[in-house]
């Protein structure tokens, strides 16, 4: 079944917001941090408290800044330069890839292929590099696109998500 959709700045803000997500450990570092940061700033010596307490406030709102603050900007700064996310795309799955074109260009995603995905309740993004990854949002299942047979594929060639 073929689907079509539009990548809006908004979507494409939130697309990044997923890419930007933490993978679990990194999440589990950095709440070992704060909690040995909070603890010192509780229980340490008083020469260490400030310093502990400062690196947790400030950590904290550099963390915070860079997830509501920089990349939203960052991202809508991006979606207006590249004209191309701008277009309206066609999606249709295959047996052996995901095939993806637009007005500019077509691709087909290999299974093989891809180095990993990841999806929220909005989209699912398919990292054909580290840092290169395709959108695709969930609502092309209202179109009769099969989410659940990507996801799916997804999981039987590449594991789950990261």
């Amino acid at each position: 079944m073929t689907a079509t959709f539009k990548i809006s700045e908004d979507d494409y803000v939130d697309a990044m917001r997923l890419y930007g997500r933490m993978p679990r450990l990194a999440r589990w570092v950095v709440i070992a941090i704060a909690a040995g940061l909070l603890l010192t700033a509780i229980f340490g010596s008083r020469q260490i408290q400030s310093g502990a307490l400062g690196g947790l406030v400030g950590g904290t709102l550099v963390l915070l800044a860079l997830r509501y603050l920089v990349l939203p900007m960052s991202a809508r700064r991006h979606y207006r330069k590249y004209k191309g996310i701008q277009d309206e795309f066609s999606v249709e799955l295959q047996d052996d890839c995901l095939r993806l074109w637009a007005a500019h260009g077509e691709s087909r995603i290999i299974w093989t292929n891809l180095l990993k995905w990841r999806q929220d309740d909005r989209f699912v993004l398919l990292y054909l590099m580290p840092r290169l990854f395709h959108v695709l949002p969930k609502s092309v299942a209202s179109q009769g696109f099969d989410v659940d047979a990507l996801v799916e594929r997804l999981n039987r060639h590449l594991g789950p998500e990261t």
